[in-house]
């Protein structure tokens, strides 16, 4: 026979979910003859309520129906020591037992004891959850002491912490309650206490999941019933929780709020959406008069928004009779579209509003995207409640859960650029690829168009569609998408990861940065691009360059390590603010099965030298022209400068230099063709002062290539100076001009210690720069790691969604 062990109704009036805390809703509205009712529709035997400290429900319901209902209650009891709350189910508990109950609930020692002498059946609520965020693995060691029944499929929580309980429960041997004896010196519940009942129960508060999740004993009466939950003889089964199902449980709360109110929202076309949605199996004439006089407003209005209402009006009508489960992930599919369209609205809005400086229309722009934040919101909050306390699932899987390795991590690796032409590109297209060929759990995010060309894109790769998208001042070649963030959400939940990585600080990363404090785990961020740097140098204003640079600061200092690729770029950075000790290097890597020296591919006497990468001002390609028509003339023999790549620079640098035809601009070039370039090169010139990293001279020492490059930022510790190439101060054109005809001299009369610089350049790039040896490190390292404390990014979020939610409320 089958049960549902926690049940909600309208006495529980304290919501512990924070978004319905700050609106200031009951903790549920359902009427208990809607529990019994539903219960025994879909297939429950006996039905009981356990609204918090209240039994008031369960009493109406058991005097009307004697055989079928008995007593219950979520008691909040509390360990004194501390006031770590705890929420205990007890069952069958008449009302002067209920009274001696509310009087000791303030102790759970004497609590135990109460139930002991009073033989109740009862089972310990969710004990992986923090109530009020006091839980830790002490608590729970205490609760396996004290208790011998645990909710072991709650419904409201993940499959992660019902799992981990259940397994925990199920590898408890006699020396483990020994070993906790000594240490908690609290008397077992039993002498068996070892071995531990479960119950399970949908803890339904908003009428949408009564009895999908129940508990099932081999019995024929009430009374048999109470004593195989007593008697540790109860099987759980049924349905486990994900955030969509939180969310529209939240909804559903909230729309049984506004019907007890007056306000504008309980006569919206949205408060009708969630009546339909949760509470009509059919829609009589009316409801359906009134739903096709909205489809025909919206048709008449247009606009994406109201459009996007009347198709989710059409799917309301279809799913009337699908599974909740179908229903609802459906509805998920319809208010991200519609969520997405206010959003995408306001973008396009502000700007041209921006453009004009029109501050008054960018307010109303804003004011306009509220209501898509608002759809939102209550998803945001639920992820975060499911994710909530995972750390310490973990902490108690380790432990008591006799794990006996530490699984090889997940990590999804934030971005806002995947396909375009530059160094944070191929690097992590490299990472996807490895990942796939390696079957390591990392997966590349980032936001894409259905028109953007993937043709260069393999591997593990996660693309989420755009709500809007723009370009940089500056980088007009770049365009930067804002991600759909429900669909984002979503695709993270399925994954699940332990670990966030985020390359760039635009939308994308910000998301990242979200999820992240979402998911209370750690997040590391890189410093691929030092992009106060480049402004700096493009643009020549001081104002701008400040704004980036506070706006960059701003993103990284809330990560919980900051990973630079190397230890110039970490000092560079502590001079700027950055915190020394959240700084760490950030290895990078090459396939240097492609990147390899491609023999007789050189001909002629002809000297070749060459640059690749982003054609831009920040690269320092003037200072570079300058050094090699110096340099052409004090070698005295035919020569050429080749210059690979695309970007914003590029049309003024060949119009600049049309005359000069010993300097070849190529323009963007196949990936694949680049180990044939360097390989036909003699020399690599870089004079970047601004890359933290410079992942083209990696690949060009692979090749075999040696290479000057600036003595500034990130490319000077790839090379090893003097041996397979040099470094040098970008002050004269003449200095590099010097250099770059030395390493000329050595290759036409000593060719011999010139090939040794091509072959120290390759050995150096293979055993210092192995991509494999690299990500391997990263998913087999500490799994779980409690992320940095930040209470400034922390109130920035709770402040947000504090001031989101009071405008909902009003």
């Amino acid at each position: 026979m089958k049960t549902d062990l926690h049940l909600h109704s309208k006495f529980s009036d304290r919501p512990s979910e924070w978004f319905l805390q700050r609106l200031g809703t009951s903790e549920s509205y359902t009427e208990p003859d809607f529990v019994y009712d539903t219960a025994i529709q879909r297939g429950m035997d006996f039905v009981t309520i356990t609204d918090h400290n209240k039994i008031d429900g369960a009493i109406y319901l058991k005097e009307k129906y004697p055989y079928k209902v008995f007593t219950g209650v979520e008691v909040t009891t509390y360990f004194p020591e501390d006031g770590c709350k705890i929420h205990l189910l007890i069952y069958g508990l008449d009302e002067s037992q209920f009274e001696s109950v509310q009087h000791l609930r303030e102790n759970i020692y004497k609590l135990r004891g109460y139930i002991k002498k009073e033989n109740l059946a009862y089972s310990v609520a969710h004990a992986t959850y923090a109530v009020n965020n006091r839980l830790n693995i002490t608590h729970i060691e205490k609760l396996i002491l004290l208790f011998d029944v645990f909710e072991g499929i709650n419904g409201s929580r993940s499959s992660l912490h019902n799992q981990v309980l259940i397994d925990t429960l199920a590898n408890l041997t006699p020396d483990d309650i020994e070993r906790l004896y000594k240490i908690y010196n609290i008397e077992p519940f039993s002498d068996t206490a070892w071995v531990k009942g479960l119950t399970g129960g949908s803890d339904d508060h908003a009428g949408i999941f009564i009895a999908k999740t129940y508990t099932e004993a081999d019995v024929n009466s009430i009374d048999e019933f109470l004593d195989a939950i007593r008697t540790k003889k109860t099987i759980c089964r049924g349905r486990e929780n994900n955030f969509q199902g939180l969310a529209f449980a939240i909804y559903k709360i909230a729309y049984e709020f506004s019907k007890t109110k007056s306000s504008k929202f309980s006569n919206s076309p949205l408060s009708s959406f969630t009546e339909y949605i949760f509470e009509k199996d059919s829609l009589n004439i009316f409801d359906k008069f009134k739903l096709s006089k909205f489809k025909s407003k919206a048709s008449k209005n247009g606009g994406e928004v109201n459009n996007v209402i009347a198709d989710l009006v059409d799917n309301i009508q279809s799913i009337q009779h699908m599974d909740i489960e179908d229903k609802l992930d459906i509805l998920y599919d319809k208010i991200t579209d519609l969520s997405d369209s206010f959003i995408r609205m306001m973008f396009s809005s502000l700007k041209e509003d921006l453009k004009d400086l029109n501050i008054v229309n960018v307010v109303k722009d804003l004011t306009f995207a509220l209501p898509g934040i608002f759809l939102f919101i209550p998803f945001f909050s639920s992820f975060r409640h499911m994710f909530n306390d995972r750390n310490l699932a973990y902490e108690l899987e380790s432990s008591l859960g006799k794990k006996d390795k530490i699984k090889e991590k997940k990590i999804l690796w934030f971005t806002d650029t995947i396909n375009d032409l530059n160094g944070v590109s191929k690097t992590l297209q490299t990472i996807s690829a490895i990942a796939e060929e390696q079957n390591y759990d990392i997966y590349i995010v980032a936001s894409l168009d259905e028109d953007d060309d993937i043709s260069d894109l393999s591997g593990n790769i996660i693309i989420i569609p755009p709500v809007y998208s723009f370009s940089l001042p500056f980088y007009k070649t770049l365009d930067i998408k804002v991600p759909s963030l429900l669909k984002t959400i979503k695709e993270v939940y399925k994954y699940n990861p332990d670990e966030i990585y985020i390359s760039t600080p635009g939308p994308m990363g910000l998301a990242g940065l979200l999820i992240a404090k979402l998911l209370k785990t750690t997040c590391s961020g890189i410093f691929h691009t030092d992009f106060s740097a480049e402004i700096d140098k493009i643009a020549e204003e001081p104002g701008i360059t400040e704004l980036v640079e506070g706006y960059v600061k701003w993103f990284f200092t809330n990560v919980d390590t900051l990973l630079v690729p190397s230890y110039k770029y970490i000092n560079i950075l502590e001079v700027r603010g950055y915190d020394r000790s959240f700084m760490k290097i950030f290895r990078r890597g090459i396939k240097t099965d492609v990147f390899a020296p491609e023999v007789s591919l050189k001909s002629g006497s002809n000297i070749k030298f060459l640059y690749t990468g982003r054609i831009s001002q920040d690269k320092n390609l003037d200072f570079l022209i300058a050094s090699y028509l110096i340099a052409k003339n004090i070698i005295g023999t035919e020569s050429t400068l080749t210059i690979v790549g695309d970007g914003p620079y590029l049309e003024e640098l060949k119009d600049r230099h049309k005359n000069e035809n010993n300097i070849i601009f190529t323009g963007k070039v196949d990936y694949e063709t680049l180990p044939s370039l360097y390989s036909a090169s003699d020399l690599f010139l870089f004079p970047s002062i601004t890359d933290t990293f410079g992942m083209v001279v990696l690949e060009a020492q692979a090749c075999g290539l040696p290479a000057i490059v600036s003595d500034r930022g990130g490319p000077q510790e790839i090379i090893e100076h003097g041996s397979t190439g040099l470094s040098l101060p970008v002050d004269t054109p003449e200095l590099w001009a010097e250099k770059i005809a030395q390493i000329v001299e050595l290759l036409m009369y000593k060719s011999d210690k010139y090939n040794i610089m091509r072959l120290d350049a390759r050995k150096r790039a293979v055993e210092n720069f192995n991509w494999d040896e690299i990500l391997k490190n990263m998913i087999n390292k500490d799994t779980h790691v409690v992320p940095r404390k930040n209470d400034k990014q922390e109130n920035g979020f709770m402040q947000f969604t504090k001031f989101a939610s009071k405008i909902m409320a009003s």
